[in-house]
């Protein structure tokens, strides 16, 4: 895309001054470089998150908090800030949509990472935060540990890999000590979280991980003493860490609200919606009320005809055990296949793999269900995972219908669609091929979120599930937790509603268990303005694809939609809906090529 707007905008430039041909070319590299500077820059003064994205060289650091390093980072944010505003005062009537596009959302990038540290204060509020950090951390890098002899690894890679494992872990102790004294705000609710994902850290440090590395360096090598004692440190410091969060989490106060005003700048001036908490509250009613209409007609429908509803119409029970994952990966061919045979959207061939793999229980407490990592951001691999928490007994999850266990074919199916395939594992796959680095670290949680909760209702009416009424049942329920969520969020967030009003409302209204909306009732909390993305999301794609009919009416298809759609990167959808419609007299192939699709 952004070579197709160089190249339609520079003829006409060319034609009419080639010196300003010369000034937009310079406008968009100073972009670029200002993005690859506040990108990489972060990435060398918070190595956790250069390993999140893949960004190779930091794996064995930790950054050293203090008060000094909080401060300068915050100077650099608004560094970056005047220099975005200095070359955008350049901008004239010559500068492409796509760079003033691309100036907008870098300076949302900014305001968001600028507003966390002096608005929403979260890691003033997250006493875990330093601790759980860094066994995320770890954890990714387990996952993305060199395979000798794939992708060329060596050796030699091997054993660097493992060298950085160490050196995190070794430098865990000093780093969370550190990060201790910035917590002067702890809060309730983030410390009742964060104390059950530490207490499920030793399940992968002394199990998963000293395995793999007892297996890969030797049992009696030095490099295994280094880390087991390495480890040994990260791990006391944890449960220290634990320790005193327990004894002392009853004493905090609920202090996640962030006020009305701080979240609907959120809304506009991060996530470029066009919406208010109102307006968000509104669509989540509407949301809310479709759903339990949808599961009213099922019911009538169900009585009607004399038709199963419920487990006993969801295609078979999955398997128990081992057989479970492989289970999984059949689901996702099926997917795969069903997606080709109905001409839903160009599937690539240098598509990768996604990895099935259960949720590592520290990550449990806040991934109750199905989730995926897509292939990092900066790295060559294509390889994603999907992590599912097997349920404690699959007829039991079946016979109260659970919402966040899947255990039956239309159920695994229906996630694996919105987690897979064409959900997030393709669009973010895609995504990180962008040749504009702009758009390629776009994360915009409305357009995945939107778009994979999009497909969820598509695959019900393009006939995915036959005639069974378990999946339309599945997409009716999780609808009504969509909705509910939109409304939770903003209540949650502006201080009008407390958690304990959040939990009994969200529990009444998506039948999840009193335990499991806690959990999800937390998570929104202690993450405002996330969740109403499937929400916002969907709507923008459904109405983006209306204007898209209107203006091509019979030349239009979903196949053609949803390839332009997804050639735009994970970017805010009231940024890719100008630029899709201003494209439309273009070759899907032609955008599809300029995105690297």
């Amino acid at each position: 895309m952004r070579k197709l707007h160089t190249v339609v905008l520079g003829v006409v430039a060319l034609a009419a001054s080639p010196l300003r041909l010369q000034a937009q070319a310079s406008v968009h590299d100073r972009l670029t470089a200002l993005a690859q500077d506040f990108v990489y820059t972060t990435a060398r003064l918070r190595p956790m998150q250069a390993t999140a994205l893949g960004i190779a060289g930091h794996d064995g650091e930790l950054e050293s908090p203090s008060e000094a390093d909080r401060a300068n980072y915050s100077k650099r944010l608004t560094d970056w800030q005047s220099q975005l505003n200095v070359v955008t005062a350049r901008f004239d009537s010559s500068t492409s949509l796509v760079d003033r596009d691309d100036a907008t959302l870098l300076a949302a990038q900014l305001a968001q990472q600028l507003n966390s540290l002096r608005i929403y204060l979260f890691d003033r509020k997250d006493y875990s935060a330093s601790g759980n950090n860094v066994v995320g951390a770890i954890f990714t890098q387990f996952q993305h540990l060199p395979v000798v002899g794939q992708d060329g690894a060596t050796p030699a890679d091997l054993a660097r890999a493992w060298d950085d494992i160490s050196a995190r872990l070794s430098r865990t102790p000093a780093y969370i000590a550190a990060s201790r004294p910035l917590v002067t705000l702890p809060c309730h609710l983030f410390g009742v979280i964060g104390s059950k994902q530490l207490a499920g850290a030793p399940d992968f440090l002394n199990g998963p991980l000293t395995d793999a590395a007892r297996s890969q360096l030797g049992a009696t090598s030095p490099a295994f003493a280094r880390f087991a004692q390495a480890r040994t440190a990260a791990a006391a410091a944890l449960a220290e860490l634990q320790r005193y969060i327990d004894a002392h989490v009853s004493s905090w106060p609920e202090n996640y609200a962030i006020g009305r005003k701080a979240y609907d700048r959120m809304l506009k001036e991060e996530q470029l919606l066009p919406f208010d908490a109102t307006d968000i509250e509104r669509m989540g009613q509407d949301e809310l009320a479709h759903g339990w209409a949808e599961e009213a007609w099922l019911v009538s429908i169900s009585k009607r005809l004399s038709l199963p509803l419920g487990a006993a119409s969801g295609g078979g029970m999955a398997p128990g055990g081992p057989a479970l994952i492989d289970y999984y990966r059949d689901r996702i061919a099926e997917l795969r296949k069903f997606v080709a045979d109905e001409d839903v959207v160009t599937v690539p061939g240098w598509l990768g793999t996604m990895q099935v793999v259960e949720t590592p229980s520290f990550l449990q407490p806040v991934s109750p269900g199905a989730s995926m990592n897509p292939p990092r951001l900066f790295e060559s691999s294509t390889t994603g995972y999907y992590f599912i928490t097997p349920p404690r007994s699959l007829e039991e999850a079946a016979a109260r219908l659970d919402m966040n266990e899947d255990f039956d074919h239309d159920r695994i199916i229906s996630t694996a669609a919105h987690e897979a395939m064409p959900g997030h594992f393709l669009q973010l796959s895609i995504a990180k091929r962008h040749p504009d680095f702009i758009r390629k670290i776009q994360s915009s949680g409305a357009f995945a979120e939107g778009w994979a909760f999009y497909g969820e209702e598509m695959f019900v009416r393009l006939g995915l599930y036959g005639t069974n009424l378990d999946a339309r049942l599945f997409t009716a329920r999780w609808e009504r937790v969509r909705g509910a969520r939109a409304i939770v969020d903003p209540k949650l967030a502006s201080g009008e509603w407390t958690y304990a009003q959040a939990v009994d409302f969200f529990a009444a209204q998506t039948g999840f268990t009193k335990e499991a909306a806690e959990a999800a009732v937390a998570g929104i909390a202690t993450g405002p303005g996330y969740v109403i993305a499937y929400t916002v999301g969907r709507l923008q794609v459904e109405n983006l694809l209306a204007e898209y009919m209107l203006r091509l009416g019979n030349r239009g298809s979903l196949h053609d939609f949803h390839d332009r759609l997804l050639s735009y990167g994970t970017t805010p959808l009231a940024i890719v809906a100008p630029e899709l419609l201003a494209d439309l007299g273009k070759p899907a192939s032609a955008v599809r090529a300029a995105a690297n699709y």
